[in-house]
């Protein structure tokens, strides 16, 4: 005998089982028990790469009795990275332990529509180059600018927005969706949590600030940070990595210079997947900190206080602070140290104040104004020194206990001065075989291999084709039978043909089964590789048919927006569409993982 359920069929000895675990529970524990199971069911009938559903025990009230709180906080992410899931899976934590209910949701597979019903929602959303929302967002996204949102004052909601402030449109994603929300009389609950890349030092008092907003009232009891670590992937240690090997890649004549660096693992017990990144702690130039410290006639010995401990003003501006780069909210700190008005003029002109920031370090500033501040001023008004994530170019099934990353040299001049990137000058100048560098993997869920028999086409242009390497060497060591087109660019194939011999190698023996380049400087008239991907539409058309997943990794501004377009005239023309038609499959292309990109 056996009953019949919505999901299928309950077999007598687990029917039994279970009535025997409800016997013994008390009123509250079956209520917990029954949101437990609820959230389990749903979950697994709809899971995604990015999110999966969760729904956490829910809340209770302290009167006279416990009474268990029914409604629950819908969570809503839009990240591609993983940050947003992080904060998720915090979320879930905090919640579990204050008895709230909360379900979490990817936004690709959450159904605008049930906003109509749905009271307490939280969106976590990231933003992507120009102010766009991540591609599991976009559906949202226009929803929410359409008519079809319709009356949402019912609605009470919080934005925790995601972004790095030394983008210009920092965190617009999430501003423009608290606009748009508040549009269709939603009530904020409070103003956007607006979290720039060192977000994740304070995420046990995020979490609980959110969750109080919906009621929640318990005290946050997540692990407290300890001094010296900065919590930024999902589960993996910082580990200090020797230096195995470091091959510059490019030829003599080269305008750039493009290293291939070889880190060792062993004992660390990180692990890593085709497409992660590696997060790189370096450390500021000591070159740039004196002559920063003579400007200001600091000795560099002043004692200066950091998130409850002491340091020396020189150590903490070194380890610690960001020093190449200054954001608008440091420029905005920094302004109140300053009488000259011109720094209040820039700051009320958009167009020359991100013309003054591109490529402007904390020494251009303090040489182009004059600051009057003490050392514990300067501290807390720079931003943490964030670490620098690079795409592995390595599989860990071929390469075992090793990281390999290509590291692209950042060298630039500005006010008639020499400057340089933080980490890539750190990995190729000053860091030596033998030395150690601290290091931590990043998951890239949004970055990831189809099963083994897909076909796959792999874009990049530069640096970009990084990840592309460990995708190859992992379906190498699969033996995976489907099918790899790569298209690579760069400025010449003398000299900027990034793993030429690897390439041609993995040609001749079948893992690629096709291969084409994009020179730009080597004619008279530029060629890129989407020029490359026009000239093969029928064969790209074709692949597509197959189920060919697309990526692209490279430059965000312009690589990657040309190639979308491109991929838009494809699909149009092939397929007898209209542009708008061309738009919609890209989108359904991008939301189920068919085309991913690592942009930056």
């Amino acid at each position: 005998m056996s009953y019949q359920t919505d999901t299928g069929v309950l077999p007598d000895a687990l029917l039994g089982k279970a009535s025997e675990l409800v016997q013994n529970l008390s009123k509250e524990q079956l209520l917990w028990l029954g949101g437990y199971l609820s959230g389990v069911g749903f979950g697994a009938s709809n899971t995604s790469a990015d999110v999966q559903q969760e729904i956490v025990s829910a809340s209770y009230k302290e009167n006279t009795e416990q009474s268990v709180e029914t409604r629950v906080l819908k969570v809503l992410i839009g990240s591609h990275s993983g940050n947003g899931k992080f904060i998720g899976k915090a979320l879930s934590e905090l919640a579990q332990q204050t008895r709230k209910a909360i379900e979490l949701h990817n936004m690709a597979d959450y159904k605008p529509k049930r906003l109509k019903q749905d009271e307490d929602v939280l969106f976590i959303v990231s933003t992507h180059g120009e102010g766009e929302p991540p591609a599991q967002a976009e559906e949202l996204f226009r929803f929410l600018g359409s008519k079809r949102a319709g009356d949402l004052s019912h609605l009470n909601y919080a934005v925790v927005a995601l972004g790095d402030s030394s983008y210009k449109f920092f965190c617009q994603t999430g501003l423009d969706f608290h606009e748009r929300l508040q549009v269709h009389g939603a009530k904020p609950l409070a103003e956007p949590f607006l979290l720039d890349v060192d977000f994740m030092e304070d995420i046990s008092g995020l979490s609980s600030e959110v969750l109080k907003l919906y009621g929640s009232q318990g005290e946050s009891v997540l692990p407290k940070q300890q001094e010296g670590q900065q919590i930024t992937s999902f589960s993996d240690g910082l580990h200090q990595a020797e230096v195995l090997e470091k091959v510059l890649l490019n030829g003599k004549g080269s305008a750039k210079e493009t290293y291939h660096i070889e880190l060792d693992l062993e004992g660390s017990g990180l692990r890593y997947e085709p497409g992660d990144a590696l997060e790189v702690y370096a450390l500021n130039d000591e070159v740039l900190i004196s002559r920063i410290l003579s400007v200001l006639k600091f000795s560099g010995s002043e004692v200066v206080n950091h998130k409850g401990a002491e340091y020396r003003l020189k150590e903490l501006l070194q380890n610690r602070k960001e020093l190449t780069q200054i954001t608008m909210p440091v420029l905005t700190k920094l302004s109140a140290f300053v009488d000259e008005p011109d720094l209040n003029r820039l700051l009320d002109n958009r167009d020359e104040l991100d013309r003054f920031l591109d490529g402007t370090d904390l020494l251009d500033l303090l040489t182009e104004f004059s600051l009057q501040i003490k050392p514990q001023e300067l501290v807390d008004a720079l931003r943490s020194l964030p670490p620098r994530a690079y795409s592995i170019a390595s599989s860990q099934s071929d390469v075992g206990e090793e990281v390999h990353l290509t590291v692209g040299a950042v060298r630039y001049t500005k006010n008639d001065r020499e400057h340089e990137g933080v980490c890539s000058t750190y990995l190729i100048d000053r860091l030596k075989v033998g030395d150690k560098v601290a290091v931590r993997v990043k998951q890239n869920d949004g970055f990831r291999l189809p099963v083994d028999d897909i076909p796959i086409i792999l874009i990049s242009a530069g640096t970009g084709v990084a990840p592309y390497r460990s995708f190859l060497q992992e379906r190498a060591e699969r033996a995976a039978s489907g099918q790899n087109w790569l298209v690579f660019g760069d400025q010449h194939f003398e000299t900027d043909f990034l793993y030429q011999t690897e390439w041609l190698k993995y040609r001749k023996n079948g893992i690629l089964t096709k291969i084409d380049v994009a020179f730009s400087r080597d004619q008279k008239d530029k060629i890129y590789v989407q020029d490359r991907l026009k000239q093969q539409g029928d064969e790209v058309y074709q692949w597509l048919e197959r189920g060919a997943y697309v990526y692209v990794c490279g430059d965000r501004k312009k690589m990657a927006k040309d190639v979308q377009r491109t991929f838009i005239e494809i699909i149009k023309d092939k397929a007898g569409i209209s542009t708008e038609e061309a738009e919609q499959r890209l989108l359904i292309y991008r939301q189920t993982g068919r085309y991913q990109e690592d942009v930056y």
